[in-house]
């Protein structure tokens, strides 16, 4: 695969404020699998989401893994699934204005939150680098309305910026599971999926900067990396991940964070653990 520094263009951008954004969004999110809202979320609101991670990584969350890279100063963080049992990511969840950006997006009756993970990946974290992936194939998911919504928590340059794949997600091709530890090794939970494709250099490779408060929105098929963190200073994201009227339950292998027990094969993914957030007003009979 191609390394994480061949870049061919910027993810296309809007200002979340803006009344046009959702139709301009979603067009950008459909053709490239990945669109950028600027300006999602004032300070405050990551303020809160700044609550949570102490709390998480001080115990809150039942769910935090440290990890060091040999030959790294700094460490990467990484907690997933903690809203049940971190009371500020809940409230940024469900009382910021995420849902309501997110879910015109995904051209669905239904928005469902799915799961949260945040990911710190402090000063010097040199190896800490996520290898090509997609999302998707590490989900008990059939669907193709699923979406990571994922906000920067500080100035991300270009050189630290998660690369995707341009269109990469238009096929809905699904590709086997990668070890993040170790790219060449068996997924935990192997699949017989397709192995990933060359990251060929006639694909258009995307990234951008980010302030803090923008947000990226990418749909789970859209093959994606990102480098280590080279800097002096912290790179932090918080990201949730959504699911649309099309998802169904299908009870393959999977990390305890995407798997709820009450659920059966076939079934619409929702209930306590994957809570409706939001659903169109059923038409007037």
């Amino acid at each position: 695969m191609a390394g994480t520094d061949a870049v061919d263009g910027s993810i296309q951008s809007f200002d979340a404020g803006s009344a046009s954004a959702d139709g301009d969004a979603r067009q950008a999110l459909d053709d490239d699998g990945v669109v950028c809202l600027r300006g999602a979320f004032e300070p405050s609101w990551l303020s809160i989401v700044e609550d949570g991670i102490v709390a998480a990584l001080t115990g809150a969350s039942v769910d935090l893994e440290v990890v060091k890279r040999e030959g790294d100063k700094g460490q990467f963080s990484f907690s997933s699934g903690a809203w049940q049992t971190v009371e500020p990511f809940q409230r940024f969840i469900f009382d910021s204005p995420l849902a309501d950006l997110v879910w015109p997006l995904l051209d669905s009756s239904t928005l469902t939150l799915f799961y949260d993970f945040l990911l710190i990946k402090e000063a010097h974290s040199d190896g800490a680098l996520t290898p090509w992936h997609q999302d998707h194939s590490y989900y008990p998911l059939d669907g193709t309305k699923v979406v990571n919504s994922w906000v920067a928590l500080d100035h991300i340059p270009l050189e630290s910026a998660l690369r995707f794949l341009a269109g990469s997600h238009s096929s809905s091709t699904l590709y086997r599971a990668v070890d993040f530890d170790d790219p060449n090794a068996a997924y935990c939970h192997a699949r017989s999926e397709l192995p990933l494709p060359p990251i060929s250099q006639d694909g258009r490779i995307l990234h951008t900067s980010l302030e803090p408060g923008d947000m990226l929105v990418w749909w789970s098929h859209t093959l994606h990396c990102a480098p280590g963190n080279r800097l002096d200073r912290r790179r932090a994201a918080f990201s949730v991940n959504w699911l649309g009227d099309d998802v169904t339950y299908n009870g393959q292998p999977a990390l305890d964070t995407y798997i709820d027990p009450l659920l059966s094969s076939g079934d619409h993914v929702v209930g306590d653990k994957f809570p409706l957030v939001r659903q169109s007003a059923a038409p007037n009979s």
